[in-house]
């Protein structure tokens, strides 16, 4: 009886021990995943004011050279104001939107440059189905236009997005000139799309850098889903 008495209190405590275990993961995985959410949470904040800066920069430098132009600018801008009111409050967007986004940018940029800039951007004709970092490709295209584009010399921005099995493989060539100098990381931008990759996809994700014969190319390699470690 004793004996009995003995396996059972411990089978009791050993079941104890185990649920209280499990509450424990739990509670360590909850926070771990409030914590993600915050980190993507203020790293998407720190892009969308820097976006905007820009945007309204190249508005005002439109202003007193082609106030037509600048009207249409800021009709564009008040469309991506608006989607990512209505869109930008999650920490990922369809990408089909996000191609959308980066059309109506695109759109927006080339309205400062004549055709000595020349700007291409190629996608599926069918876009698949699955989520993206919001704005991840849109910094490395803004970066593209602000350091890549010369008035003294021809220019191009080339950008491509494709899906290869379950990956998604994005490119962003640009001209470097000579008198503009990119950071070998490319500054804030490009710290802060790394620590979002990692944040989002663990070490299933590649972002590599290139700055060669005046050529600055930025390349993204991601999975089809978000993993969020």
């Amino acid at each position: 009886m004793i004996l009995t008495g003995m396996l059972v209190v411990g089978g009791n405590l050993a079941n104890a021990l185990g649920f209280k275990h499990i509450q424990e993961e739990q509670r360590i995985k909850d926070l771990e995943r409030e914590k993600l959410e915050a980190q993507l949470k203020y790293l998407k904040y720190q892009i969308n004011p820097h976006f905007f800066m820009n945007t309204l920069n190249n508005i005002h430098a439109l202003v007193d050279i082609n106030p037509e132009k600048a009207k249409d600018s800021i009709v564009k801008l008040s469309k991506l104001m608006r989607y990512l009111l209505y869109e930008g409050d999650k920490p990922t967007f369809p990408l089909e939107k996000e191609i959308d986004l980066l059309n109506q940018y695109i759109s927006l940029m080339k309205l400062r440059f004549d055709d000595s800039v020349k700007v291409s951007f190629t996608y599926p004709e069918v876009i698949p189905k699955m989520e993206v970092p919001v704005l991840l490709f849109i910094s490395f295209v803004e970066n593209a236009f602000k350091h890549g584009v010369s008035y003294q010399h021809e220019s191009f921005i080339d950008i491509s997005l494709e899906y290869q099995g379950d990956r998604l493989l994005f490119n962003c060539r640009n001209s470097c000139p000579e008198e503009k100098s990119f950071d070998k990381e490319g500054g804030i931008g490009i710290t802060n799309s790394r620590r979002r990759l990692a944040l989002m996809y663990g070490d299933d994700y590649k972002m590599d850098i290139i700055n060669r014969d005046n050529v600055y190319t930025v390349s993204v390699d991601i999975p089809s889903a978000i993993k969020q470690v």
